[in-house]
């Protein structure tokens, strides 16, 4: 795509990114589905990076459409999981334009991505997220908060840091449509460093 975006993270992706999936990921996965799911599940990871997470969920059985700006990141996601046998397609895109079909995932992911987004961005791409999942579809999001350390640490990722407010303007709540707000904190170096994250969990019936 070219965009100066998706350009700082393919240089992200070339050089950094998590080797091993998220321990919220991990957590919800294992508390919220049979494992290994039914053949033909689909998941979806909502900016993918270089697919540390997309690989667990397709150890769990998942197919596994990921999504990314950065094209870095999609082909290191596909080399990562080549040797695998469920199926992954891979889009280039923003969050709020990938094409996500309506009421066909079971599960969705996100984890490090609306912050690097931003609120206006989320608000589109949450919402879509949702209506994404099928009926007894679930998913996780796990993004910075306000006074994460991460955000002055790295300003040339123009990470935001969320409000819970911001957090709460995200999704719209319905008949049939359940969610859960939950923030953890992990502190480095006796306390100087902190990693505040958002854990948001949504559940359609």
């Amino acid at each position: 795509m070219g965009s100066p975006v998706s350009a700082m993270w393919d240089q992200w992706n070339e050089h950094q990114g998590p080797s091993a999936p998220n321990e919220h990921v991990l957590t919800f996965v294992r508390r919220n589905f049979t494992l290994p799911v039914a053949p033909g599940t689909w998941a979806f990871d909502l900016g993918c990076g270089s697919g540390a997470d997309a690989r667990f969920l397709m150890e769990c059985g998942f197919n596994v459409t990921g999504v990314d700006t950065s094209a870095v990141a999609l082909a290191n996601t596909q080399a990562l999981v080549a040797d695998m046998e469920p199926t992954l397609h891979v889009q280039q895109s923003s969050l709020s334009h990938c094409e996500l079909p309506a009421k066909t995932y079971a599960c969705a992911i996100s984890v490090g991505a609306l912050d690097a987004a931003g609120v206006d961005e989320a608000r589109i791409a949450v919402p879509r997220l949702v209506d994404a999942l099928k009926p007894g579809g679930k998913a996780i999001l796990v993004f910075a908060a306000d006074g994460d350390s991460r955000i002055a640490e790295s300003p040339e990722l123009e990470l935001h840091g969320f409000t819970r407010r911001e957090v709460e303007s995200l999704i719209v709540l319905e008949y049939g449509l359940s969610a859960w707000i939950d923030s953890c904190t992990t502190t480095f170096q006796s306390g100087v460093t902190r990693q505040i994250d958002w854990i948001v969990t949504i559940a359609k019936r």
